[in-house]
């Protein structure tokens, strides 16, 4: 729907500007959340990356938001357009990097769509539409809750892909990870399927990518469901290697620290004390979003303790209490369209067992 020289303000579908500032550009609109990515831009960007990376990575790791934003009142998104959308994009992944060419392992994550437990129509959909990427074994668990599991390097390296939208606290059609013990709500079952996850790689001495769309924060999951990713990215330091998201559409990582968490297992009022922390929170404010979180982050990093201890009273940071989340970057041109390409090593990998030692005789 995007219309290059259409005004930004209509989210780049109609009405030529009158001021040059905002017209839409062939390409997109950088620093903008109006208009999501024209096609121009991204099959250009399929083309560069068949030509230049397809023959030279090992995997692909894409976290969601395939579908355009729902932020035109004018035209409102539909669940037929959506799949329509995610069904082409599918197909254009595929014919990159997974053709009679080559056969890259893909895994994929969901975004903002599926807000109910499975399984539904929703659920079966995507099941269809990601066939070729979802393993057939693991049909099942993706029908109840858009979440599987899929190894990328056979006996080396998995990849486990949440559906975040059950920790999502905007999504108010869960409970948020309630902890009694014979609870129904998607998020829990999720967080208990995780660990079953971790308890089976780490036995197998694999590591694990989580991947997934909504990064873990304060500002973006219920308290309990925060506390509940922490510990396991604690716990399970020795078997995941990395934890990427999407959603911000800005490069940047953060770090879960175990020393808050510490406080959530140890003491019940902290869920309280973590819920109006996160109601202040100013995470992705509204207005000039990309301060907002330039702000929280050099806070975040003045917070940590010293490399160095400098005197009797300061302690040195112990790199095991914190997980490092890594938010990639996005081609829907909210501040600049990139992608990010890792690096990794899956040899002599022995890390040590992180801050919340739990599971060590397993």
């Amino acid at each position: 729907m995007y219309i290059p020289k259409g005004r930004v303000s209509t989210s780049c579908h109609r009405k030529k500007p009158r001021k040059e500032r905002e017209r839409a550009g062939f390409w997109g609109v950088p620093y903008t959340e109006h208009c999501d990515s024209p096609n121009s831009l991204v099959n250009l960007t399929m083309k560069w990356l068949d030509s230049e990376w397809a023959d030279k990575i090992d995997f692909v790791i894409w976290t969601g938001d395939s579908a355009r934003h729902d932020t035109d009142h004018e035209v409102p998104r539909t669940a037929e357009e959506i799949f329509t959308l995610n069904r082409r994009t599918v197909a254009q992944m595929e014919h990159v990097f997974h053709n009679s060419k080559r056969k890259v392992p893909i895994a994929v994550t969901l975004a903002h769509n599926i807000m109910y437990p499975g399984p539904n129509e929703v659920t079966h959909e995507y099941s269809d539409i990601w066939k070729n990427i979802v393993p057939f074994d693991e049909n099942s668990v993706f029908l109840r809750g858009a979440y599987y599991s899929k190894e990328i390097i056979p006996d080396q390296l998995a990849v486990i892909s949440l559906n975040t939208l059950y920790f999502y606290d905007s999504n108010k059609a869960v409970d948020g990870c309630p902890t009694k013990k014979k609870t129904e709500d998607p998020g829990r079952l999720q967080l208990n399927w995780l660990e079953v996850q971790l308890k089976k790689y780490r036995k197998r001495k694999m590591q694990v990518y989580i991947i997934g769309h909504v990064p873990p924060t304060m500002g973006n999951y219920y308290p309990e469901c925060y506390l509940g990713y922490g510990q396991l990215a604690l716990r399970f330091q020795d078997t995941i290697v990395g934890h990427i998201f999407g959603h911000m559409n800005v490069d940047h990582f953060f770090w879960i620290d175990a020393h808050e968490l510490h406080h959530g297992v140890s003491d019940p009022s902290f869920i309280s004390q973590l819920w109006d922390k996160i109601k202040s929170f100013s995470w992705s404010a509204t207005t000039k979003p990309r301060y907002s979180l330039v702000k929280t982050l050099k806070n975040d990093f003045r917070s940590l303790p010293p490399h160095k201890s400098t005197d009797n009273e300061t302690e040195a940071i112990n790199y095991d209490d914190y997980a490092i989340v890594n938010v990639g970057p996005s081609i829907v041109p909210a501040y600049l369209p990139s992608l990010r390409i890792f690096t990794y090593n899956t040899t002599n990998y022995s890390p040590s067992k992180g801050a919340l030692k739990e599971d060590e005789e397993e």
